[in-house]
């Protein structure tokens, strides 16, 4: 089980470098980020995070002014501070990321480990 993580992190580590981060376009006030993002905002209602309130601008920023496409690691510390340091152990710098195991919205695991390996 260990090898395929590995060669799915090789796989997703290319993608990820060459990916680079995009400006938001500039956001009317009072604008709902659902209203352009309509597929990832009904994935996110689907799951736990909705449920505890945790908004858009929580994991993104605000849009117009520290907006980040992609999250940081560091961004989820503050409620999962044991599976943060865990994967600051576990992975290299540039693969620090929650997103090589769950999925960007709705945060569910794209697969599943036994025993937390």
């Amino acid at each position: 089980m260990r090898r395929l993580i590995i060669i799915l992190l090789m796989l997703t580590l290319p993608v990820a470098v060459m990916a680079k981060e995009k400006k938001h376009i500039k956001t009317a006030e009072n604008q709902e980020c659902s209203e352009c993002h309509k597929s990832q905002a009904e994935a996110w209602q689907k799951g736990k995070h909705e449920v505890m309130g945790v908004k858009c601008i929580v994991c993104h920023g605000d849009a117009d002014k520290n907006f980040a496409a992609k999250p940081d690691l560091y961004k989820c510390r503050g409620c999962h501070s044991t599976e943060v340091t865990d994967v600051e152990k576990k992975l290299p710098p540039k693969m620090k990321t929650c997103f090589l195991c769950h999925d960007a919205h709705s945060i569910t695991l794209r697969f599943h480990t036994k025993g937390g390996e």
